[in-house]
């Protein structure tokens, strides 16, 4: 059964930069790999990670639609591990893995998931076919 402890190994082994914020929850930042901020939180026999990527709010309610749409769009083609989804605060990208048999392998390949659509899809989202309101 892996534990907290097995998980920060895991992070040491990737070489992220992490921080160790107690009580199982780790923040991700490195911004070479698109990784700012990413949250990563031991939940019972669950690893959680979330990235807010997007506040919807920027884009005026006509254009909200299509940025939904694309979003979805990539959960089943751009994303092998994570997914966008829409919280209160924002879009955020998500992935979870179970706890009892996680190694490292997994780990990295949700840490490259989420680390490759910040920087392929990311710049499009934010790009001219969907403008911001401000």
């Amino acid at each position: 059964m892996r534990t907290v402890a097995d998980v920060e190994r895991f992070l040491k082994d990737s070489e992220v930069p992490f921080q160790d914020l107690g009580g199982g929850m780790f923040i991700v930042t490195d911004d070479d790999s698109g990784l700012h901020n990413l949250a990563i939180k031991v939940e019972d026999a669950v690893v959680l990670f979330s990235l807010r990527v997007l506040d919807p709010n920027k884009w005026a309610a006509g254009e909200r639609g299509r940025l939904f749409e694309q979003l979805l769009r990539l959960n089943g083609s751009g994303l092998l591990h994570a997914a966008f989804a829409l919280q209160e605060d924002g879009v955020y990208l998500q992935a979870a893995l179970p706890l009892p048999n996680l190694d490292s392998n997994e780990l990295q390949a949700v840490l490259d998931d989420i680390g490759l659509a910040t920087k392929q899809h990311l710049p499009s989202l934010r790009g001219d076919s969907l403008r911001p309101t401000h």
